[in-house]
């Protein structure tokens, strides 16, 4: 049993208003339990309790920062670094951050925290559309991150069969997707459309002819954008595709969308405490349609490694407050992230509202797949155009879509007020991963490696 008393938690059909002040009843447990430790009597201990949602903003930041730099000389009874409040003896697996912001950073669960997490994580799922009597096929080849170990006990948690196909050669994972009539497909983004296409070059018959109706991406934006979203149901002739968003430092499912189809609810509570803030100023920023700001995440009841306030980088989008399914949380897409901001001059642009205008221009003539190349890893500034390749749909040449090109050029110039050097690549190649794919790239090297 958790020390917060989780079994008297709201339903997921309470106001959200109600749900924040039950959490912030739980974030004054919290702080009670966290300052018996060392590490976070010294962050947290002088703070009063927190009584209102409002005075959250008075408890200082986790950064990823924190979080690595604790792990870099970790103490050899704590080899999860300084925020391991559990004894090894009471871990029962470590997980992995995927590592594509910078060096991975290692988390801890214990049985009481497995448990909470396979709760969490299919709750997710069910909300995304797996049920009983659905075959899942997970395409992850990484056991140890999120989206490895952590979705398939989310996925069976939810009642589906889990056929976990990943880290294979592609020929086999597509030929477990035909035998075994793969009903849902949980993939990034950008390797579903990759992978219906390769299904039916070694298969030899088309990939809506294969069973996949739904289709849950994840593990980076993109799913939400209408014509991403499109090409993913016209590739597998899919019926639903659903978005999903988690993150290893805090929950693996955090975010899932439902039959609506109007953005992601958010599904972790009342393990994990979201505030939506302004990234500059800090403030609060409330949740109502069009609001904009970064999530901001507290575990409420992980015993191993708790994290407080932790800044996820992650820019929300709020879609909206209700909901055909009945639930109350709100609905979101995530826009960007604050690592992948790229800066023009003077104005500010994520790669992801690169994409997103460029297709809404050249969807006819364009894969989905691109990326921007830099000229180290860690360019952010951009003082000419900013190159970016993108990949042509199969069949097409350079010169068939130079007039869709230049006029996505022109969108992105008017749109988000900078300039980019469009290049058409054909089509496969641009490499795609079955995990995380990022949008910007350095000059020379293979960021999917």
């Amino acid at each position: 049993m958790s020390q917060t008393g989780l079994e008297t938690s709201p339903p997921s059909t309470v106001s959200w208003e109600q749900l924040q002040e039950h959490q912030v009843a739980m974030f004054r447990d919290l702080q009670n339990r966290l300052t018996q430790h060392e590490v976070w009597r010294s962050r947290i201990g002088h703070l009063q309790p927190v009584d209102a949602y409002a005075a959250l903003r008075d408890v200082p930041f986790t950064t990823k920062h924190d979080l690595r730099d604790a792990q870099v000389e970790p103490d050899p009874t704590k080899p999860l670094g300084a925020f391991q409040l559990a004894s090894t003896d009471q871990l029962v697996q470590i997980t992995s951050s995927s590592g594509t912001t910078g060096a991975p950073t290692y988390f801890g669960v214990t049985a009481n925290d497995l448990d909470r997490w396979r709760a969490g994580i299919g709750n997710a799922y069910r909300t995304a559309g797996v049920e009983p009597g659905t075959i899942v096929a997970l395409t992850t080849g990484m056991a140890i991150v999120a989206g490895g170990m952590p979705y398939a006990d989310g996925i069976r948690s939810a009642g589906g069969a889990l056929a976990w196909i990943g880290g294979q050669t592609t020929a086999r994972m597509a030929t477990a997707m035909q035998r075994l009539r793969v009903s849902v497909l949980v993939a990034t983004a950008s390797f579903a459309t990759h992978f219906a296409n390769r299904c039916e070059e070694l298969l030899g018959v088309p990939a809506p002819e294969l069973a996949v109706r739904t289709v849950i991406a994840g593990g980076e934006p993109g799913a939400g954008v209408p014509h991403i979203r499109q090409s993913i149901l016209d590739a597998w002739g899919a019926t639903r595709v659903s978005e999903f968003m988690g993150l290893g430092d805090v929950l693996p499912a955090l975010w899932a969308e439902c039959e609506a189809g109007g953005g992601m609810h958010f599904t972790a509570a009342p393990d994990v405490l979201v505030e939506l803030i302004d990234p500059e100023t800090h403030e609060h920023v409330p949740w109502e349609p069009g609001a904009t700001g970064e999530a901001i995440y507290t575990t409420l009841t992980r015993e191993a490694c708790p994290v407080v306030r932790f800044r996820s980088g992650d820019q929300l989008l709020v879609t909206g407050v209700e909901c055909a399914c009945g639930r109350t949380a709100p609905t979101v897409r995530c826009v960007g992230r604050t690592d992948d901001m790229l800066i023009y001059k003077a104005m500010n642009v994520y790669p992801s509202s690169i994409r997103e205008v460029v297709l809404d221009t050249a969807s006819d003539v364009l894969s989905g797949t691109m990326r921007i190349r830099k000229e180290t890893k860690d360019q952010v500034r951009f003082d000419t155009p900013l190159p970016l390749e993108v990949e042509l749909r199969e069949g097409l040449d350079a010169a068939t879509a130079e007039g869709p090109l230049r006029a996505a050029a022109d969108a992105v110039s008017e749109r988000l007020r900078v300039r980019v050097a469009i290049e058409p690549r054909t089509h496969g190649e641009i490499p795609i991963s079955d995990y995380k794919n990022a949008l910007t790239y350095v000059e020379g090297t293979n960021p999917y490696a």
